[in-house]
Protein backbone atom coordinates (compact mmCIF):
# COMPACT_ATOMS: atom_id res chain seq x y z
CA UNK A 1 0.00 0.00 0.00
CA UNK A 2 2.82 2.11 0.95
CA UNK A 3 4.48 1.84 -2.65
CA UNK A 4 1.16 2.62 -4.22
CA UNK A 5 0.87 6.13 -1.85
CA UNK A 6 4.18 6.99 -3.54
CA UNK A 7 3.20 6.49 -7.35
CA UNK A 8 0.49 9.14 -6.53
CA UNK A 9 2.42 11.17 -4.73
CA UNK A 10 4.86 11.44 -7.97
CA UNK A 11 1.69 12.87 -9.35
CA UNK A 12 0.72 15.49 -7.13
CA UNK A 13 4.04 16.75 -6.57
CA UNK A 14 4.05 17.78 -10.04
CA UNK A 15 -0.16 18.81 -10.36
CA UNK A 16 -0.88 21.89 -7.07
CA UNK A 17 -4.00 22.02 -8.36
CA UNK A 18 -5.74 18.76 -9.79
CA UNK A 19 -6.70 18.93 -13.11
CA UNK A 20 -9.32 16.43 -14.44
CA UNK A 21 -6.71 14.63 -16.50
CA UNK A 22 -5.40 14.02 -13.38
CA UNK A 23 -7.90 13.35 -11.32
CA UNK A 24 -9.18 10.91 -14.25
CA UNK A 25 -6.03 9.22 -14.13
CA UNK A 26 -5.18 8.82 -10.66
CA UNK A 27 -8.65 7.00 -10.37
CA UNK A 28 -8.03 4.72 -13.14
CA UNK A 29 -4.27 3.86 -12.03
CA UNK A 30 -6.10 3.07 -8.54
CA UNK A 31 -8.75 0.93 -9.95
CA UNK A 32 -6.27 -1.06 -12.40
CA UNK A 33 -3.66 -1.53 -8.93
CA UNK A 34 -6.74 -2.71 -6.99
CA UNK A 35 -7.66 -5.39 -9.81
CA UNK A 36 -4.44 -5.98 -11.15
CA UNK A 37 -2.08 -6.62 -8.28
CA UNK A 38 1.42 -5.94 -9.37
CA UNK A 39 5.37 -5.93 -8.04
CA UNK A 40 5.60 -1.70 -8.36
CA UNK A 41 9.51 -2.44 -7.33
CA UNK A 42 9.75 -4.12 -10.52
CA UNK A 43 7.64 -2.38 -12.64
CA UNK A 44 9.79 1.14 -11.72
CA UNK A 45 12.97 -1.05 -12.09
CA UNK A 46 12.37 -3.16 -15.64
CA UNK A 47 12.21 -0.01 -17.50
CA UNK A 48 11.60 -1.89 -21.58
CA UNK A 49 11.30 1.29 -23.21
CA UNK A 50 14.13 3.48 -24.55
CA UNK A 51 14.78 7.30 -25.24
CA UNK A 52 14.22 6.27 -28.84
CA UNK A 53 10.55 7.33 -29.67
CA UNK A 54 7.74 4.46 -30.01
CA UNK A 55 4.07 4.46 -30.69
CA UNK A 56 4.03 7.85 -32.57
CA UNK A 57 0.80 8.13 -33.75
CA UNK A 58 -1.12 11.07 -35.66
CA UNK A 59 -4.48 12.65 -34.84
CA UNK A 60 -5.83 16.34 -35.01
CA UNK A 61 -6.73 17.90 -32.05
CA UNK A 62 -7.50 20.82 -34.11
CA UNK A 63 -8.20 22.32 -37.57
CA UNK A 64 -6.87 19.29 -39.92
CA UNK A 65 -6.59 22.29 -42.47
CA UNK A 66 -3.59 23.78 -40.75
CA UNK A 67 -2.49 21.20 -38.20
CA UNK A 68 -1.22 18.28 -37.12
CA UNK A 69 -1.02 16.49 -33.71
CA UNK A 70 1.79 13.71 -32.99
CA UNK A 71 1.96 11.54 -29.74
CA UNK A 72 4.57 9.19 -29.13
CA UNK A 73 6.24 7.25 -25.80
CA UNK A 74 9.73 7.50 -24.65
CA UNK A 75 11.00 5.49 -21.43
CA UNK A 76 11.30 7.76 -18.18
CA UNK A 77 15.23 8.83 -18.94
CA UNK A 78 14.26 10.88 -21.88
CA UNK A 79 14.63 14.46 -21.84
CA UNK A 80 11.04 15.58 -23.07
CA UNK A 81 10.59 15.75 -26.68
CA UNK A 82 9.97 18.25 -29.78
CA UNK A 83 7.93 17.99 -33.01
CA UNK A 84 10.92 18.68 -36.09
CA UNK A 85 8.82 19.12 -39.31
CA UNK A 86 9.23 20.96 -42.61
CA UNK A 87 7.82 21.65 -46.02
CA UNK A 88 8.53 17.90 -48.04
CA UNK A 89 9.65 19.63 -50.88
CA UNK A 90 12.21 22.23 -48.73
CA UNK A 91 13.08 19.09 -46.99
CA UNK A 92 14.50 17.11 -50.51
CA UNK A 93 16.58 20.35 -51.02
CA UNK A 94 17.91 21.57 -47.38
CA UNK A 95 17.40 18.57 -44.99
CA UNK A 96 16.57 19.91 -41.65
CA UNK A 97 18.13 23.42 -41.76
CA UNK A 98 14.70 25.02 -42.52
CA UNK A 99 12.62 22.45 -39.98
CA UNK A 100 10.63 24.42 -37.15
CA UNK A 101 10.36 23.02 -34.02
CA UNK A 102 7.14 22.42 -31.65
CA UNK A 103 8.04 21.36 -27.96
CA UNK A 104 6.16 18.99 -26.84
CA UNK A 105 3.71 18.22 -23.13
CA UNK A 106 5.53 15.18 -21.54
CA UNK A 107 4.34 13.66 -18.73
CA UNK A 108 5.09 10.24 -16.45
CA UNK A 109 2.71 7.89 -16.90
CA UNK A 110 2.58 4.75 -14.76
CA UNK A 111 0.84 1.80 -16.13
CA UNK A 112 0.17 -2.28 -14.43
CA UNK A 113 3.18 -2.91 -16.18
CA UNK A 114 5.33 -0.53 -17.38
CA UNK A 115 6.59 3.34 -16.39
CA UNK A 116 6.58 5.62 -19.41
CA UNK A 117 7.32 8.94 -20.74
CA UNK A 118 4.33 10.10 -22.99
CA UNK A 119 5.02 13.41 -25.26
CA UNK A 120 2.43 15.36 -27.60
CA UNK A 121 3.12 17.70 -29.44
CA UNK A 122 0.92 20.00 -32.40
CA UNK A 123 2.30 21.95 -35.35
CA UNK A 124 0.00 24.78 -36.37
CA UNK A 125 -0.46 27.59 -39.05
CA UNK A 126 0.62 25.31 -41.68
CA UNK A 127 -0.43 26.11 -45.14
CA UNK A 128 -3.53 23.43 -46.33
CA UNK A 129 -2.76 20.88 -49.10
CA UNK A 130 0.55 20.83 -47.95
CA UNK A 131 3.33 17.92 -47.49
CA UNK A 132 5.48 17.83 -44.34
CA UNK A 133 8.48 15.91 -43.62
CA UNK A 134 8.44 15.19 -40.01
CA UNK A 135 10.48 13.42 -36.89
CA UNK A 136 9.73 13.41 -32.93
CA UNK A 137 12.41 13.22 -29.85
CA UNK A 138 15.35 14.72 -28.90
CA UNK A 139 18.99 14.85 -29.29
CA UNK A 140 20.26 11.83 -31.04
CA UNK A 141 16.91 9.95 -30.31
CA UNK A 142 14.76 10.81 -33.26
CA UNK A 143 11.44 8.49 -34.90
CA UNK A 144 11.98 7.60 -38.33
CA UNK A 145 11.26 10.13 -40.81
CA UNK A 146 7.91 10.08 -42.04
CA UNK A 147 5.81 12.75 -43.73
CA UNK A 148 1.59 13.92 -43.39
CA UNK A 149 0.30 16.38 -45.31
CA UNK A 150 -3.16 18.74 -44.66
CA UNK A 151 -6.44 19.05 -45.74
CA UNK A 152 -6.15 21.05 -48.66
CA UNK A 153 -7.96 23.97 -48.44
CA UNK A 154 -10.97 22.73 -51.29
CA UNK A 155 -11.05 19.10 -51.63
CA UNK A 156 -14.03 17.62 -53.78
CA UNK A 157 -13.57 13.90 -52.61
CA UNK A 158 -11.70 12.44 -49.92
CA UNK A 159 -11.86 8.94 -48.50
CA UNK A 160 -11.47 7.54 -44.78
CA UNK A 161 -10.42 3.63 -43.37
CA UNK A 162 -12.81 2.20 -41.53
CA UNK A 163 -11.99 -0.59 -39.00
CA UNK A 164 -14.31 -2.16 -36.08
CA UNK A 165 -13.16 -3.87 -32.85
CA UNK A 166 -9.42 -4.67 -33.29
CA UNK A 167 -9.21 -6.29 -29.75
CA UNK A 168 -7.19 -9.26 -29.41
CA UNK A 169 -10.13 -11.68 -27.74
CA UNK A 170 -7.61 -12.87 -25.23
CA UNK A 171 -7.28 -11.24 -22.10
CA UNK A 172 -4.67 -12.77 -21.03
CA UNK A 173 -2.50 -12.97 -24.37
CA UNK A 174 -2.56 -9.59 -26.24
CA UNK A 175 -2.60 -11.36 -30.05
CA UNK A 176 -2.86 -8.48 -32.26
CA UNK A 177 -1.91 -10.74 -35.07
CA UNK A 178 -4.73 -10.27 -37.06
CA UNK A 179 -5.28 -6.78 -36.39
CA UNK A 180 -1.84 -5.73 -37.99
CA UNK A 181 -2.56 -7.58 -40.66
CA UNK A 182 -6.08 -6.15 -41.78
CA UNK A 183 -4.85 -2.32 -41.00
CA UNK A 184 -1.77 -2.58 -43.28
CA UNK A 185 -3.76 -4.91 -45.93
CA UNK A 186 -6.23 -2.24 -45.75
CA UNK A 187 -3.98 0.65 -46.46
CA UNK A 188 -1.78 -0.86 -48.92
CA UNK A 189 -5.10 -1.15 -50.73
CA UNK A 190 -6.12 2.26 -49.96
CA UNK A 191 -3.31 4.50 -49.60
CA UNK A 192 -4.92 7.62 -50.57
CA UNK A 193 -6.75 7.32 -47.46
CA UNK A 194 -7.06 10.58 -45.96
CA UNK A 195 -7.15 9.28 -42.12
CA UNK A 196 -8.59 6.11 -40.06
CA UNK A 197 -11.18 5.41 -38.03
CA UNK A 198 -11.47 2.86 -35.56
CA UNK A 199 -14.60 1.86 -33.99
CA UNK A 200 -14.17 1.23 -30.41
CA UNK A 201 -12.57 -1.65 -28.39
CA UNK A 202 -9.21 -1.17 -29.65
CA UNK A 203 -7.45 -3.27 -27.16
CA UNK A 204 -8.95 -6.20 -25.06
CA UNK A 205 -7.94 -4.48 -21.63
CA UNK A 206 -8.57 -1.23 -21.39
CA UNK A 207 -6.10 -0.69 -18.67
CA UNK A 208 -3.68 -3.28 -19.18
CA UNK A 209 -0.66 -1.64 -21.08
CA UNK A 210 0.45 -4.61 -22.66
CA UNK A 211 -2.50 -4.58 -25.10
CA UNK A 212 -1.74 -1.26 -25.99
CA UNK A 213 2.02 -2.29 -26.68
CA UNK A 214 0.93 -4.90 -29.40
CA UNK A 215 -1.19 -2.75 -30.42
CA UNK A 216 0.98 0.06 -31.45
CA UNK A 217 3.26 -2.33 -32.89
CA UNK A 218 0.84 -3.64 -34.76
CA UNK A 219 -0.41 -0.50 -36.92
CA UNK A 220 3.23 1.14 -36.59
CA UNK A 221 3.53 1.27 -40.40
CA UNK A 222 0.30 3.12 -40.80
CA UNK A 223 0.05 5.09 -37.40
CA UNK A 224 3.33 7.18 -38.54
CA UNK A 225 1.65 7.47 -41.68
CA UNK A 226 -2.16 8.82 -41.30
CA UNK A 227 -4.14 10.77 -38.55
CA UNK A 228 -6.05 7.52 -35.99
CA UNK A 229 -9.24 9.40 -35.19
CA UNK A 230 -10.42 6.85 -32.41
CA UNK A 231 -13.96 6.11 -30.79
CA UNK A 232 -14.02 4.53 -26.98
CA UNK A 233 -15.57 1.29 -26.47
CA UNK A 234 -16.41 -0.71 -23.68
CA UNK A 235 -12.67 -2.60 -23.66
CA UNK A 236 -11.07 0.48 -23.50
CA UNK A 237 -12.53 0.72 -19.90
CA UNK A 238 -12.04 -2.93 -18.30
CA UNK A 239 -9.28 -3.25 -15.20
CA UNK A 240 -8.53 -6.53 -15.40
CA UNK A 241 -8.64 -9.82 -17.30
CA UNK A 242 -11.99 -11.16 -16.04
CA UNK A 243 -13.94 -7.57 -17.28
CA UNK A 244 -15.36 -7.40 -14.17
CA UNK A 245 -14.34 -4.10 -13.42
CA UNK A 246 -14.32 -0.58 -14.99
CA UNK A 247 -13.04 2.64 -14.84
CA UNK A 248 -12.42 5.65 -17.69
CA UNK A 249 -11.04 5.20 -20.58
CA UNK A 250 -7.72 6.45 -18.65
CA UNK A 251 -5.35 4.73 -21.06
CA UNK A 252 -6.94 5.94 -24.05
CA UNK A 253 -7.15 9.46 -23.12
CA UNK A 254 -3.96 9.40 -21.68
CA UNK A 255 -2.20 8.27 -25.27
CA UNK A 256 -4.99 9.40 -27.70
CA UNK A 257 -4.59 12.86 -28.57
CA UNK A 258 -7.98 13.76 -29.86
CA UNK A 259 -10.16 17.13 -29.92
CA UNK A 260 -10.97 18.07 -26.72
CA UNK A 261 -14.41 20.27 -28.01
CA UNK A 262 -17.00 17.55 -26.16
CA UNK A 263 -18.92 17.51 -23.09
CA UNK A 264 -16.54 19.08 -19.83
CA UNK A 265 -16.36 15.92 -18.00
CA UNK A 266 -16.11 13.77 -21.94
CA UNK A 267 -13.51 15.64 -23.23
CA UNK A 268 -11.06 13.84 -25.51
CA UNK A 269 -13.85 10.59 -25.95
CA UNK A 270 -16.46 13.16 -27.06
CA UNK A 271 -15.00 15.22 -29.99
CA UNK A 272 -16.24 16.45 -33.48
CA UNK A 273 -14.34 17.80 -36.34
CA UNK A 274 -14.73 18.45 -39.94
CA UNK A 275 -12.68 17.24 -43.18
CA UNK A 276 -14.06 17.85 -46.49
CA UNK A 277 -17.74 18.46 -46.55
CA UNK A 278 -18.68 16.03 -43.76
CA UNK A 279 -18.93 16.89 -39.83
CA UNK A 280 -18.04 14.04 -37.84
CA UNK A 281 -19.27 13.62 -34.32
CA UNK A 282 -17.90 10.77 -32.27
CA UNK A 283 -19.60 10.15 -28.95
CA UNK A 284 -18.96 7.79 -25.76
CA UNK A 285 -21.72 4.70 -25.37
CA UNK A 286 -20.17 3.29 -22.34
CA UNK A 287 -23.06 4.39 -20.04
CA UNK A 288 -22.96 0.83 -18.03
CA UNK A 289 -19.01 0.97 -17.66
CA UNK A 290 -18.82 5.18 -17.34
CA UNK A 291 -22.00 6.18 -15.96
CA UNK A 292 -20.97 5.21 -12.23
CA UNK A 293 -18.36 8.36 -12.53
CA UNK A 294 -20.22 10.90 -14.53
CA UNK A 295 -23.91 11.60 -14.24
CA UNK A 296 -26.44 11.31 -17.03
CA UNK A 297 -23.81 10.37 -19.35
CA UNK A 298 -25.81 9.73 -21.96
CA UNK A 299 -28.01 12.85 -21.41
CA UNK A 300 -25.04 15.14 -21.73
CA UNK A 301 -23.96 14.04 -24.56
CA UNK A 302 -27.46 14.10 -26.24
CA UNK A 303 -27.22 17.81 -24.99
CA UNK A 304 -23.95 18.69 -26.66
CA UNK A 305 -24.66 16.34 -29.69
CA UNK A 306 -28.07 18.80 -30.59
CA UNK A 307 -25.94 21.70 -30.04
CA UNK A 308 -23.15 20.19 -32.25
CA UNK A 309 -25.01 19.17 -35.05
CA UNK A 310 -27.29 22.61 -34.89
CA UNK A 311 -23.66 24.66 -35.70
CA UNK A 312 -22.70 22.71 -38.49
CA UNK A 313 -23.39 23.88 -41.88
CA UNK A 314 -21.55 20.40 -43.53
CA UNK A 315 -23.73 18.89 -45.86
CA UNK A 316 -22.88 15.29 -44.74
CA UNK A 317 -23.14 14.38 -41.25
CA UNK A 318 -21.36 11.17 -40.11
CA UNK A 319 -21.61 10.21 -35.85
CA UNK A 320 -19.73 7.61 -34.58
CA UNK A 321 -20.15 5.68 -31.36
CA UNK A 322 -19.23 1.79 -30.06
CA UNK A 323 -22.51 0.06 -29.36
CA UNK A 324 -25.25 -0.78 -31.61
CA UNK A 325 -28.70 0.86 -31.74
CA UNK A 326 -29.57 -1.70 -34.80
CA UNK A 327 -27.56 -5.05 -33.79
CA UNK A 328 -26.54 -8.48 -34.79
CA UNK A 329 -26.10 -10.43 -31.46
CA UNK A 330 -28.76 -13.00 -30.36
CA UNK A 331 -30.11 -11.28 -27.22
CA UNK A 332 -28.25 -8.25 -26.69
CA UNK A 333 -29.42 -4.89 -27.32
CA UNK A 334 -28.92 -1.13 -26.08
CA UNK A 335 -31.61 0.44 -25.52
CA UNK A 336 -31.31 2.70 -23.28
CA UNK A 337 -28.49 4.28 -26.16
CA UNK A 338 -30.95 4.04 -28.32
CA UNK A 339 -33.84 5.88 -26.59
CA UNK A 340 -30.91 8.81 -25.37
CA UNK A 341 -29.60 9.24 -28.47
CA UNK A 342 -31.59 8.42 -31.85
CA UNK A 343 -34.14 11.95 -31.03
CA UNK A 344 -31.65 13.74 -31.71
CA UNK A 345 -29.85 11.80 -34.63
CA UNK A 346 -33.41 11.68 -36.12
CA UNK A 347 -33.59 15.94 -35.01
CA UNK A 348 -30.60 16.89 -37.49
CA UNK A 349 -31.20 13.99 -39.80
CA UNK A 350 -27.69 12.76 -39.54
CA UNK A 351 -26.91 10.38 -42.92
CA UNK A 352 -25.44 8.12 -41.32
CA UNK A 353 -23.98 6.09 -37.67
CA UNK A 354 -21.34 3.97 -37.71
CA UNK A 355 -20.99 1.51 -34.56
CA UNK A 356 -18.65 -1.49 -33.75
CA UNK A 357 -19.27 -3.69 -30.85
CA UNK A 358 -21.19 -6.76 -32.55
CA UNK A 359 -17.91 -8.07 -34.66
CA UNK A 360 -20.90 -8.11 -37.40
CA UNK A 361 -20.57 -6.56 -40.96
CA UNK A 362 -24.55 -4.80 -41.47
CA UNK A 363 -26.33 -2.11 -43.31
CA UNK A 364 -29.77 -1.22 -42.06
CA UNK A 365 -32.69 0.38 -44.37
CA UNK A 366 -32.92 4.07 -44.11
CA UNK A 367 -34.11 4.60 -40.15
CA UNK A 368 -36.36 7.47 -39.27
CA UNK A 369 -38.39 7.35 -35.55
CA UNK A 370 -37.38 3.38 -35.63
CA UNK A 371 -39.42 2.80 -38.33
CA UNK A 372 -38.30 1.56 -41.71
CA UNK A 373 -38.33 4.30 -44.23
CA UNK A 374 -37.87 4.46 -48.39
CA UNK A 375 -35.02 6.54 -48.80
CA UNK A 376 -31.56 8.00 -47.22
CA UNK A 377 -33.69 11.24 -47.83
CA UNK A 378 -35.98 10.59 -45.01
CA UNK A 379 -33.54 8.82 -42.89
CA UNK A 380 -30.40 7.59 -41.50
CA UNK A 381 -28.20 4.48 -42.12
CA UNK A 382 -27.01 2.38 -39.48
CA UNK A 383 -23.44 0.39 -40.42
CA UNK A 384 -22.22 -1.86 -37.69
CA UNK A 385 -18.22 -2.14 -39.34
CA UNK A 386 -17.59 -6.23 -38.27
CA UNK A 387 -14.18 -6.85 -36.80
CA UNK A 388 -10.42 -6.18 -37.79
CA UNK A 389 -8.91 -8.15 -35.01
CA UNK A 390 -8.98 -11.56 -33.41
CA UNK A 391 -12.28 -11.69 -31.92
CA UNK A 392 -15.42 -13.20 -33.57
CA UNK A 393 -19.03 -14.11 -32.33
CA UNK A 394 -20.88 -17.20 -33.56
CA UNK A 395 -24.17 -15.82 -32.11
CA UNK A 396 -24.64 -13.19 -35.44
CA UNK A 397 -27.70 -13.08 -37.82
CA UNK A 398 -29.40 -10.56 -40.47
CA UNK A 399 -32.05 -8.97 -38.80
CA UNK A 400 -35.68 -7.65 -39.93
CA UNK A 401 -33.96 -4.14 -39.67
CA UNK A 402 -30.72 -5.26 -42.00
CA UNK A 403 -31.08 -4.56 -45.68
CA UNK A 404 -27.51 -6.51 -46.04
CA UNK A 405 -25.34 -8.25 -43.36
CA UNK A 406 -22.47 -10.29 -43.65
CA UNK A 407 -20.56 -12.57 -40.50
CA UNK A 408 -16.99 -12.05 -40.93
CA UNK A 409 -16.21 -15.52 -38.77
CA UNK A 410 -13.84 -16.42 -41.73
CA UNK A 411 -11.56 -13.65 -41.73
CA UNK A 412 -11.50 -9.55 -40.53
CA UNK A 413 -12.85 -6.86 -42.33
CA UNK A 414 -12.81 -2.96 -42.78
CA UNK A 415 -14.49 -0.39 -44.42
CA UNK A 416 -13.66 2.44 -47.06
CA UNK A 417 -16.32 5.40 -46.95
CA UNK A 418 -15.95 7.71 -50.00
CA UNK A 419 -17.39 11.47 -50.06
CA UNK A 420 -17.50 12.43 -53.49
CA UNK A 421 -19.26 16.14 -53.44
CA UNK A 422 -22.91 15.17 -53.20
CA UNK A 423 -22.49 11.29 -53.24
CA UNK A 424 -21.09 9.14 -50.43
CA UNK A 425 -20.26 5.48 -50.80
CA UNK A 426 -19.46 2.57 -48.12
CA UNK A 427 -17.40 -0.05 -49.18
CA UNK A 428 -16.95 -3.50 -47.21
CA UNK A 429 -14.39 -5.73 -47.86
CA UNK A 430 -12.64 -8.84 -45.75
CA UNK A 431 -9.00 -8.50 -45.01
CA UNK A 432 -7.80 -10.43 -48.15
CA UNK A 433 -9.64 -7.46 -49.91
CA UNK A 434 -12.54 -9.24 -51.92
CA UNK A 435 -15.23 -6.50 -51.81
CA UNK A 436 -17.99 -7.37 -49.92
CA UNK A 437 -20.83 -4.61 -49.65
CA UNK A 438 -21.18 -1.55 -51.98
CA UNK A 439 -23.77 1.31 -50.84
CA UNK A 440 -23.72 4.64 -52.63
CA UNK A 441 -26.45 7.51 -50.94
CA UNK A 442 -26.43 10.61 -53.63
CA UNK A 443 -27.96 13.56 -51.75
CA UNK A 444 -28.71 15.63 -54.71
CA UNK A 445 -30.85 13.56 -56.68
CA UNK A 446 -32.21 11.97 -53.02
CA UNK A 447 -31.71 8.37 -54.21
CA UNK A 448 -29.79 5.44 -53.02
CA UNK A 449 -27.79 2.88 -54.83
CA UNK A 450 -28.44 -0.11 -54.47
CA UNK A 451 -32.15 1.38 -54.01
CA UNK A 452 -33.97 0.84 -51.08
CA UNK A 453 -36.56 -1.80 -50.99
CA UNK A 454 -38.64 -2.07 -47.72
CA UNK A 455 -39.86 -5.56 -46.61
CA UNK A 456 -43.15 -6.01 -47.80
CA UNK A 457 -46.27 -5.85 -45.34
CA UNK A 458 -47.03 -9.62 -44.38
CA UNK A 459 -50.11 -10.97 -44.54
CA UNK A 460 -50.27 -12.29 -40.87
CA UNK A 461 -49.05 -10.50 -37.48
CA UNK A 462 -45.17 -11.66 -37.39
CA UNK A 463 -43.71 -11.73 -33.83
CA UNK A 464 -39.66 -10.09 -33.71
CA UNK A 465 -37.99 -11.04 -30.63
CA UNK A 466 -34.52 -8.87 -30.07
CA UNK A 467 -34.44 -8.17 -34.05
CA UNK A 468 -35.19 -11.78 -34.82
CA UNK A 469 -38.40 -13.16 -37.02
CA UNK A 470 -39.49 -16.06 -34.65
CA UNK A 471 -41.07 -18.67 -37.19
CA UNK A 472 -42.53 -21.91 -37.15
CA UNK A 473 -42.04 -24.62 -35.89
CA UNK A 474 -40.93 -22.55 -32.86
CA UNK A 475 -43.68 -19.90 -32.81
CA UNK A 476 -46.88 -21.96 -31.93
CA UNK A 477 -49.18 -19.29 -32.84
CA UNK A 478 -48.96 -15.68 -34.34
CA UNK A 479 -49.33 -12.55 -32.21
CA UNK A 480 -52.74 -12.01 -31.30
CA UNK A 481 -55.30 -8.68 -30.60
CA UNK A 482 -57.22 -10.08 -27.84
CA UNK A 483 -60.12 -7.65 -26.47
CA UNK A 484 -58.14 -4.67 -28.12
CA UNK A 485 -54.59 -5.70 -26.68
CA UNK A 486 -51.71 -7.49 -28.21
CA UNK A 487 -51.32 -10.67 -27.09
CA UNK A 488 -47.94 -13.42 -28.09
CA UNK A 489 -47.60 -17.00 -27.32
CA UNK A 490 -46.07 -17.54 -23.84
CA UNK A 491 -44.17 -21.22 -24.84
CA UNK A 492 -42.90 -19.53 -28.17
CA UNK A 493 -41.25 -16.53 -25.93
CA UNK A 494 -40.18 -18.11 -23.19
CA UNK A 495 -38.71 -20.93 -25.61
CA UNK A 496 -36.97 -18.05 -27.33
CA UNK A 497 -35.31 -16.30 -24.35
CA UNK A 498 -34.30 -19.39 -22.98
CA UNK A 499 -36.66 -20.67 -20.12
CA UNK A 500 -38.51 -23.67 -19.68
CA UNK A 501 -42.22 -24.21 -19.34
CA UNK A 502 -44.98 -26.44 -18.48
CA UNK A 503 -48.74 -25.75 -19.09
CA UNK A 504 -51.05 -28.12 -17.10
CA UNK A 505 -54.75 -27.35 -18.19
CA UNK A 506 -54.96 -23.87 -17.19
CA UNK A 507 -52.04 -23.42 -15.09
CA UNK A 508 -48.63 -22.62 -16.82
CA UNK A 509 -45.49 -22.72 -15.29
CA UNK A 510 -41.84 -21.31 -16.19
CA UNK A 511 -38.36 -21.27 -14.79
CA UNK A 512 -35.91 -18.20 -16.30
CA UNK A 513 -32.72 -19.13 -14.47
CA UNK A 514 -33.37 -19.06 -10.68
CA UNK A 515 -36.85 -17.03 -11.33
CA UNK A 516 -40.24 -18.98 -11.39
CA UNK A 517 -43.23 -18.07 -12.60
CA UNK A 518 -47.15 -19.62 -12.40
CA UNK A 519 -49.60 -18.36 -14.75
CA UNK A 520 -53.35 -19.44 -14.42
CA UNK A 521 -55.48 -18.44 -17.30
CA UNK A 522 -58.44 -15.75 -16.69
CA UNK A 523 -56.74 -14.96 -13.90
CA UNK A 524 -55.68 -11.27 -13.14
CA UNK A 525 -52.41 -12.39 -11.01
CA UNK A 526 -49.09 -14.46 -11.49
CA UNK A 527 -46.68 -15.68 -8.95
CA UNK A 528 -43.30 -14.66 -8.99
CA UNK A 529 -40.20 -16.26 -7.17
CA UNK A 530 -44.09 -16.87 -4.38
CA UNK A 531 -45.03 -13.73 -4.17
CA UNK A 532 -48.00 -12.21 -5.83
CA UNK A 533 -47.97 -9.94 -9.07
CA UNK A 534 -51.15 -8.22 -10.65
CA UNK A 535 -51.20 -8.56 -14.27
CA UNK A 536 -52.49 -6.07 -16.69
CA UNK A 537 -54.81 -8.54 -18.46
CA UNK A 538 -55.36 -12.23 -17.61
CA UNK A 539 -53.22 -14.85 -19.36
CA UNK A 540 -55.91 -16.26 -22.58
CA UNK A 541 -56.09 -19.86 -24.04
CA UNK A 542 -55.60 -19.35 -27.46
CA UNK A 543 -55.77 -22.85 -29.40
CA UNK A 544 -54.17 -24.97 -26.63
CA UNK A 545 -51.38 -22.24 -25.96
CA UNK A 546 -51.17 -19.68 -23.15
CA UNK A 547 -51.06 -16.43 -24.57
CA UNK A 548 -49.65 -13.25 -22.43
CA UNK A 549 -50.29 -9.75 -23.14
CA UNK A 550 -47.92 -7.23 -24.25
CA UNK A 551 -48.13 -5.03 -21.27
CA UNK A 552 -47.15 -8.16 -19.27
CA UNK A 553 -44.23 -9.50 -20.75
CA UNK A 554 -43.02 -5.85 -19.35
CA UNK A 555 -44.48 -6.37 -15.77
CA UNK A 556 -43.13 -9.85 -15.74
CA UNK A 557 -40.15 -10.04 -17.96
CA UNK A 558 -38.73 -6.12 -18.29
CA UNK A 559 -39.18 -6.97 -22.16
CA UNK A 560 -41.07 -3.74 -24.37
CA UNK A 561 -43.15 -3.86 -27.14
CA UNK A 562 -43.76 -1.58 -30.43
CA UNK A 563 -46.17 -2.43 -33.02
CA UNK A 564 -45.07 -1.72 -36.52
CA UNK A 565 -48.46 -1.49 -38.67
CA UNK A 566 -46.35 -0.86 -41.91
CA UNK A 567 -44.31 -4.55 -41.59
CA UNK A 568 -47.44 -6.19 -39.63
CA UNK A 569 -44.63 -7.29 -36.87
CA UNK A 570 -45.00 -6.70 -33.18
CA UNK A 571 -41.43 -5.72 -32.10
CA UNK A 572 -40.40 -7.38 -28.42
CA UNK A 573 -36.90 -6.01 -26.98
CA UNK A 574 -34.94 -5.83 -23.81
Amino acid sequence: MEEEKSVLNLFTEKNHGISRRFFLKTCGTALAIASMPINLTKVFAADIFTKQPVHTTMTWSLDPHKTQTLAWTTSLTAANGVLEYTNTSDYKKNGWKNALTVSAVSEDFKTNSDYVKLHHATAEQLTPGTSYTYRVGTDNNWSQIASFSTEPAKISSFKFLVFGDSQSGIPANPEYGPWKKTIENAYAAHSDAAFFMNIGDLVEIGQDYNHWKNWYAAAKNVLEKIPAMAVAGNHETYTNHEESKSSLPVYFLSQMKLPMNGPAELKGHVYSFDYGNVHFCIMDSQKHEEGPYISDFLEKQAAWLDKDLATSNQPWKLIFFHKTPYYNKATRSNEDLKQVLLPVIDKHHADLVINGHDHGYSRTYPIYQDKFVDSPANGTIYLVTGRSGNKFYTDLSQKVWDAFFHDPQAEPNYAVITADGMKLTIDGYTQSGHLIDSYTIDKARKTDSPRTILPSRSNYTRLSIWGNLLQTPLLSTPPKKIDNNWYIPLDSFIDFIGGDIEQQNKTTNITLGKDKFSFTADTATASHNGTKVSLAQPIKINKNTAMISAADLKTCFSFNSRFDNSLNILFVVK
